[in-house]
């Protein structure tokens, strides 16, 4: 029996914008965005950077010294702002499950976004938990985030369901007995979470037209 949903964040809960954080980013530096984002390719801060390794103002003093960026914390708070758009459907989905399961959150992110966005999200105290990759010390591609989940539930793996919109990650929960579910769109997410045993009994109602 299922007992505890976890939700990934971007790609599920927000949508992300990666090619508009790279154009806001590179207007503050003297490269175009393609040139700016092949100077970073192979550089790993971003990693370092959602790891917790690397501060927000390091990361700056960093790029400011590898490709001229010139951008205060704010700005770039600013920028990953404005690259993330809420999925407002998910969020009565959310808002559903919660009477009858424990609900947590697990994410790949900084600091930086962690406070600027998620902490203000509408249903952020919907989740009675919070997994996140800086304080983890490990992304994604580790286990140990994963373990932490399953530690904060209190359940066992095979009583818990990653909701995540990337293939690895929902396949790296699986290895540890969770169940995984890819998000694709939201009728899919209710159709999978069906399969597994999650009963909505008709109280959900998605009314994508707005009717």
């Amino acid at each position: 029996m299922i007992k505890t949903i976890t939700f990934d964040f971007g790609g599920v809960l927000y949508d992300y914008d990666g090619d508009r954080l790279m154009v806001e980013l590179a207007s503050h530096s003297a490269h175009k965005p393609e040139s700016f984002e092949e100077k970073l390719r192979g550089s790993a801060l971003d990693r370092a950077h959602f790891r917790g390794e690397i501060k927000a103002d390091e990361l700056l003093e960093i790029l400011s010294e590898k490709v001229g960026l010139t951008m205060t914390v704010d700005q770039l708070a600013e920028a990953y702002e404005n690259s993330v758009y809420p999925n407002e459907e998910i969020f009565e989905l959310v808002k559903e499950l919660e009477k009858n399961y424990n609900l947590q959150l697990y994410s790949d992110t900084p600091k930086i976004l962690y406070d600027r966005v998620m902490k203000k999200m509408p249903v952020i105290d919907y989740f009675r938990e919070v997994t996140l990759s800086f304080e983890v010390g490990e992304l994604k591609d580790s286990p140990r985030g994963y373990e932490e989940v399953i530690s904060k539930s209190n359940h066992s793996p095979e009583e818990i369901i990653f909701i995540d919109d990337r293939e690895e990650f929902v396949e790296q929960a699986k290895e540890l007995g969770i169940n995984g579910i890819q998000f694709t769109d939201i009728d899919n997410l209710i159709e999978e979470l069906n399969k597994l045993g999650v009963k909505l009994d008709g109280k959900y109602t998605l009314n994508l037209e707005g009717e």
